[in-house]
């Protein structure tokens, strides 16, 4: 495998050595090669598992279920083209975790419209195998705009390739659920996406500027009920959001930095899946610094089923770090795996600063995740560039491979 991965690197580089720009047929050939070669290889290899009798002797195969997540396009469409590209019908679900567009202000409400709209077409005409597809709100995406014109555009697209359930579209806000199945070994999905931008018309800017988080109280009694839903069906739960869970304001290996302003307090979701996944009663108010969104919590967990909790989605960082949810002074760990992504098309600017060429035809990043719910694992692997610009090694390795099991730890 070594040789033959030394040889197509050998023939890559003779095909765009020099540091020229490189023609459209022959990155289509880079392209294809990568795929079919440096990403399909390895993913291919951890997109099965294997049942074995006692005696450790090979039982049977199985599929896992693996979904490709993308995050952070911020309007290359010709990025988002090729990751829509790599998917051969495999996957079982495709997730968008935000910044689709590149708004800062409010006078930039009319380019993320079309940004919107621009990204909404490119995925209907390159979803061709119709699989379920997921798309969230950046910070990005939301400067200026009102909820319906997110709604309209990129909620209805998801609506075009799966069922989808909203938990408030009445008011067009943009959290809901998706139930996807896979095989009777892994049991079913149920991918979950927060709003953290859950703020009325015409208050951002005035009540909450760039890069906040606000939830309402109807989607946190949304959220808590569609958890305790899960857990009497015996799904398992993604949870997806542009932001992470953390208090640390600045970024490390060890401690999530959101790096964003959370107007309540920034572990009250995962306060909520403690609560469930302990069976305890939860009783609490997480005041909103704006004075406008008070949430209040009073429910009793104590007979709900368990919750077949795997991990939480997101971007924004542009950064491939994994975190076990804590608070930074130590008070608290949570039994819950929080995985980040690379940009789509920028260039890393948190933690995991990957190299990127921008010349090079192998700009996109992105990654494909097999979930092993017999193991309790997950098993990542990386498309397009994903070496730190350091070139230290803790990203060596295109497949990194996760416990979500994080009960003790």
């Amino acid at each position: 495998m070594k040789l033959r991965l030394l040889l197509i690197t050998l023939a890559l580089s003779s095909l765009f050595g020099g540091g020229e720009v490189y023609a459209q047929k022959t990155q289509a050939l880079t392209n294809e090669a990568i795929e079919n070669y440096l990403f399909d290889q390895q993913y291919h290899a951890y997109q099965v598992g294997r049942l074995n009798h006692e005696n450790g002797v090979g039982k049977r195969w199985y599929y896992r279920f693996s979904l490709m997540h993308i995050t952070d396009v911020h309007a290359n469409y010709e990025l988002i083209r090729q990751a829509f590209r790599s998917n051969k019908g495999h996957f079982d679900v495709i997730c968008n975790t935000g910044d689709d567009a590149n708004g800062c202000e409010v006078k930039d409400a009319p380019a993320i419209i079309t940004t919107l709209d621009s990204i909404s077409s490119i995925i209907k005409t390159s979803n061709i195998h119709r699989t379920p597809y997921i798309n969230l709100k950046g910070n990005h995406d939301v400067t200026g705009i009102i909820n319906a014109d997110y709604f309209d555009r990129m909620c209805t697209t998801m609506q075009d390739f799966h069922p989808t359930v909203w938990g408030n579209a009445e008011e067009k806000r943009a959290y809901g659920y998706m139930d996807v199945k896979s095989n009777e070994l892994m049991g079913s999905f149920r991918l979950i996406f927060l709003d953290p931008f859950d703020y009325n018309d015409g208050e951002f800017g005035n009540t909450y500027p760039f890069m906040s988080a606000v939830f309402s109280q109807k989607q946190i009694d949304w959220f808590i009920d569609t958890m305790v839903d899960a857990t009497d069906k015996g799904l398992n739960v993604i949870t997806l959001m542009h932001y992470s869970f953390g208090d640390s304001p600045i970024f490390s290996e060890e401690n999530a930095c959101p790096d964003a302003t959370y107007y309540q307090d920034a572990f009250m979701i995962p306060d909520i899946i403690d609560a469930i996944q302990n069976k305890t009663s939860m009783e609490a108010e997480y005041k909103d610094k704006a004075g406008k969104h008070h949430i209040r919590i009073k429910r009793d967990f104590s007979k709900v089923k368990d919750l077949k909790y795997v991990c939480h989605l997101f971007g924004h960082i542009h950064s491939k770090n994994a975190y076990q949810c804590h608070k930074s002074d130590g008070s608290k760990k949570y039994n819950m795996l929080m995985l980040g992504e690379m940009s789509l098309s920028s260039n890393g600017t948190a933690v995991n600063m990957v190299y990127k060429d921008q010349n090079s035809p192998v700009y996109s990043a992105f990654s494909t995740l097999c979930i092993d719910t017999i193991e309790k694992k997950i098993y990542r692997v990386s498309f397009g560039p994903y070496l730190r610009h350091d070139k230290s090694n803790s990203l060596s390795d295109r497949t990194m491979v996760f416990d979500y099991d994080l009960s003790g730890k």
